[in-house]
């Protein structure tokens, strides 16, 4: 949602006139509200497949009530073009094929990319566009595809980089997981928090606070510590990125995307994903980029170490990184619909 909300924003500057809904599972999440762009909710399809309120239907007619909206609200929208982002809901997909509606990919890299190209086997024969939200080279796709491939750069929110000064009296830090909605990630959460409180015991002056994301739903199970905040969301992420002296996070496509922009001090804490590598993006980004250190501990005293260590190192100066790939890939689509 993030990377689509930067091309709908960027095809809106193209072209006032153009009109971009959402179609999303369950709500915006605030994001799509937080840039003021519509959008028409569809079933959740974990809901619905795992029974719950929705077990006194049968999974035929589950199925069939998801295609019918699909094809309710495809009906309604008159879309020119559809743009998914890497995994699509199966009953719109299903319904847009139907359609004839011509098709966009936005396609990030994957951790095994045969098996994700084997999952959407029937989206990609009728893919019009692959968009890949990477520099030229970063991964291979076979030769059927390539023709009808773009790889645009990163895609990101756009940031006013500002030259940040550090109060040694009052560092500030910031934990965040994204969107938060990933299986697992209450445990990040934890860990980076007990690392904080372990920091702030031999320096008290630390402020620190987490962002959980609006996706994030484990709250029984978040170890609350004293004088650190917690925000489920925050609509300026950049800024607050931006003004902080250390990120704590997990290594997502987006957040390090933006930290690549901003060259704010960050530790990396990757985690497991069944489709992104994110071992291999935070290795990679640190390897290139002087503001990101990658923890490859275990536990919280040693997350504390390699934090107070950031702390205390000089901020590092680095370039600038193109972040035009959102404007190349609204170009794209629209030069595609024209």
């Amino acid at each position: 949602m993030n990377r689509l909300s930067v091309i709908a924003l960027a095809l809106r500057e193209i072209d006032p006139d153009v009109r971009t809904p959402f179609v999303v599972e369950g709500a915006s999440h605030v994001l799509l509200d937080t840039f003021a762009l519509p959008y028409v909710p569809l079933p959740v399809s974990y809901a619905m497949t795992d029974g719950g309120v929705w077990a006194p239907w049968t999974e035929i007619e589950r199925s069939s009530l998801q295609l019918q909206i699909s094809r309710s609200v495809l009906k309604s929208i008159g879309p020119q073009a559809v743009v998914f982002d890497c995994l699509p809901t199966p009953a719109f997909s299903q319904a847009v094929i139907e359609s004839g509606t011509p098709i966009v990919l936005c396609l990030r890299e994957m951790r095994d990319l045969a098996r994700y190209l084997a999952e959407v086997c029937g989206l990609l024969h009728h893919v019009k566009l692959i968009i890949v939200p990477h520099r030229p080279g970063t991964f291979v796709l076979p030769r059927n595809l390539r023709v009808r491939t773009c790889f645009v750069g990163q895609i990101a929110r756009p940031v006013v980089r500002k030259k940040h000064i550090q109060d040694p009296e009052q560092p500030n830090i910031v934990i965040t997981g994204g969107g938060g909605g990933y299986p697992g990630t209450v445990d990040f959460y934890n860990l980076a928090l007990l690392a904080v409180a372990d920091l702030r015991s031999r320096a008290p002056q630390v402020k620190a606070q987490l962002i959980t994301g609006p996706l994030f739903r484990d709250w029984h199970r978040l170890r609350l510590v004293e004088s650190i905040s917690v925000l489920p969301f925050e609509a300026d992420m950049p800024a607050t990125l931006g003004r902080s002296d250390l990120v704590i996070c997990q290594a997502g496509y987006n957040t390090v995307a933006e930290l690549e922009l901003l060259g704010t001090r960050t530790i990396l804490v990757p985690a497991e994903r069944q489709w992104d590598d994110q071992f291999a993006r935070a290795e990679r980004v640190s390897h290139g980029r002087s503001n990101f250190r990658v923890f490859r501990g275990k536990t919280a005293a040693e997350l504390s170490i390699l934090a107070s260590g950031a702390l205390s190192s000089d901020l590092p100066d680095v370039s600038p990184v193109e972040a035009d790939g959102g404007m190349k890939a609204a170009h794209l689509i629209y030069e595609m619909i024209r």
